[in-house]
């Protein structure tokens, strides 16, 4: 009998636990490595610049969670008028933009909120589906225990640490698809990782984690001819140091 109510308290205890665990707050540090590749540089006219670019930048995320969505969104950071290095002005003013990226596993709902070049775009759509290799690979993250888990395409090769601790299928960005949080994130293509710095369990009001609506609601394919279009006529301008300008010594 008295075994019976020992397992019988651990056993609503670890219930409790995980009950906890099913909504709150995670701030992910995310280093991005900057350096340019300067025969790119070059090629596409803004040498010039390149020596402004810095090695790596560092920047805040916020992922708020329940059982059925999560919101990803850029934390702000105070601009600092000083700072003489224009390229580090105009990273840390991109941000700063109110980009936000929502997804409802259980409508499967996937809307990505992007600012650009004053305007604002909502892509909506289905998320990835991302078939992942868990490995038997561990590490502590924040106390957590976490497994390893990779995926890799033509264009991509992730690698993620999960922990199922915290049983949520979510994680930074569109990511997520894990019987476990992502704690951490690294992306090759883009060349940064995002690494989980706190977590905070509560219960999250509804207003945090609603659809983003304000927005001219396009494709994935159609803004990224947007972009590619604006980038070039950027480059044709000038922005860059366009008109096959070489590098400053």
């Amino acid at each position: 009998m008295k075994y019976f109510l020992s397992l019988l308290i651990v056993t609503v205890s670890l219930t409790g636990i995980q009950a906890q665990n099913t909504s709150g707050k995670i701030i992910y540090t995310e280093v991005i490595n900057t350096k340019p590749d300067m025969k790119q540089a070059e090629e596409q006219g803004w040498a010039q610049w390149a020596d402004m670019v810095p090695e790596s930048m560092t920047f805040k995320k916020q992922l708020v969670f329940n059982e059925k969505s999560s919101m990803y969104v850029n934390i702000k950071i105070e601009e600092d008028d000083t700072e003489k290095n224009m390229m580090k002005r105009m990273m840390r003013r991109y941000s700063n933009a109110n980009n936000q990226t929502y997804i409802n596993a259980d409508s499967n709902i996937f809307v990505e909120q992007q600012d650009f070049m004053g305007k604002t775009f909502l892509i909506k759509g289905k998320p990835d589906s991302i078939t992942w290799k868990i490995a038997g690979d561990m590490k502590i993250i924040m106390s957590y225990p976490c497994l390893k888990a990779t995926y890799e395409d033509s264009t991509e090769t992730l690698e993620a640490w999960f922990t199922t601790e915290i049983p949520i299928a979510v994680g930074p960005e569109k990511y997520g698809q894990l019987p476990g949080i992502i704690l951490e994130l690294t992306s090759k293509k883009n060349k940064k990782t995002l690494t989980a710095t706190s977590i905070e369990f509560k219960k999250i009001d509804s207003s945090e984690l609603s659809e983003p609506k304000e927005g001219k609601v396009v494709t994935r394919e159609q803004y990224k001819k947007i972009v590619k279009k604006k980038m070039e006529e950027m480059r044709k301008n000038g922005a860059w140091g366009g008109h096959g300008g070489g590098r400053r010594h």
